[in-house]
């Protein structure tokens, strides 16, 4: 019996440091994975638009999800982010595959703002149709998730390499606002959202030369990171059951430090002086990272656009990297945890927080 006590507290002194072994092994994974989706960023910047990506892997907001997007753009460059998933994630997969599997097919037909559908379909070398999944969705009318179409989100979206639990950062995949002469956000097109999320209010994906003019150093850019689960799937798809979580699929985006909301100004506000609009967007502005994940052992690892990986800590373990926020909506504290030279933190990749 005294023998097997001390095997028993030997093993009970041992199992801590087994499971930070396995943390740390699944950590250097995720570190991995990012360091090969920096080398494919970098790839498709050098293309004649020089653009990181064509969007963020969001069929709502950007378009048909094999098409466009960084995940497509991954996919098409050989990098295959469903293989390259964060292994110490609970989410295992993302928002865009509860989109697939519950969006109605009316809405996926709508074209006015987003394109959705993507390209029109041909005839192959066999005589055959081909349709991509979401036109496919659309054609057919498959019903929110319907067996037909949980198989063509198995068989043509996961299998084919399209898959997350990654989320992109606003400065990737929209780049920098649009605002009028007011300071208020300024839609491309009238009638399709003004959320500062979507395409509508931004220029659209970042651009090499955007980063090689940006105030804020290519370290501290962030691409890609670990993501927080938002939801939970509705339907069973492939190896992914009902009720499994999935990632947030974008992280960032300008705010108010008080309201978390960005800023709106009456007609006529000048852009300049102490009460003028740029003062309130350079000042009082900072991106919301609450999407940010520390799922390493309260670590986050993120993607920067030098390619380099940097692991953000979450210091006072509310799961949430504070990067200036007031305590509130989310954040126990008002503690930084990150420095602005640690991670672009302002509104634009034009300050430091001085006026431009």
């Amino acid at each position: 019996m005294v023998v097997i006590s001390i095997i028993a507290l030997l093993a009970g002194m041992l199992m801590p440091a087994v499971h930070s072994a396995r943390e740390a092994a699944r950590s250097t994974q995720c570190q991995s994975n990012l360091h090969n989706f920096g080398i494919g960023f970098a790839g498709r910047a050098s293309s004649p638009d020089g653009r990181y990506c064509t969007g963020n892997f969001n069929w709502e907001r950007d378009g048909a999800v094999t098409e466009i997007g960084w995940v497509s753009d991954m996919v098409d460059r050989g990098i295959m982010p469903s293989e390259l998933t964060c292994p110490s994630n609970a989410a295992r997969t993302t928002k865009a595959i509860e989109q697939l599997l519950m969006m109605s097919p009316t809405d996926a037909g709508d074209e006015t703002c987003v394109p959705r559908m993507g390209s029109v379909s041909f005839t192959n070398e066999f005589g055959e149709t081909e349709l991509n999944p979401c036109r496919e969705i659309a054609v057919n009318g498959y019903a929110v998730g319907s067996l037909d179409r949980r198989q063509l989100v198995q068989r043509k979206v996961i299998e084919q390499g399209y898959n997350t639990n990654y989320a992109a950062s606003w400065f990737l995949v929209r780049g920098e606002v649009l605002l009028d002469d007011d300071g208020n956000l300024l839609g491309r097109r009238g009638g399709c959202s003004a959320n500062i999320r979507s395409l509508n209010m931004t220029v659209g994906p970042l651009r090499s030369n955007m980063v090689d003019s940006a105030k804020a150093p290519a370290s501290t850019i962030p691409l890609l990171s670990d993501a927080s689960p938002s939801g939970a799937l509705s339907v069973g798809v492939g190896e992914f059951p009902a009720g499994e979580l999935f990632a947030t699929q974008i992280v960032g985006g300008p705010a108010l430090k008080t309201t978390l909301q960005p800023p709106t100004f009456p007609t006529g506000t000048p852009r300049v002086g102490a009460s003028g609009w740029l003062k309130v967007w350079t000042r009082d502005v900072l991106q919301d990272y609450r999407g940010m994940s520390a799922h390493h052992r309260g670590y986050c690892n993120v993607l920067m656009a030098d390619g380099s990986v940097k692991q953000i800590q979450d210091v006072n373990r509310d799961s949430m990297i504070n990067n200036g926020f007031n305590a509130g909506n989310g954040f126990t504290s008002s503690e930084a945890e990150v420095k602005f030279l640690d991670l672009a933190s302002f509104y634009t990749l034009q300050t430091k927080g001085e006026g431009l």
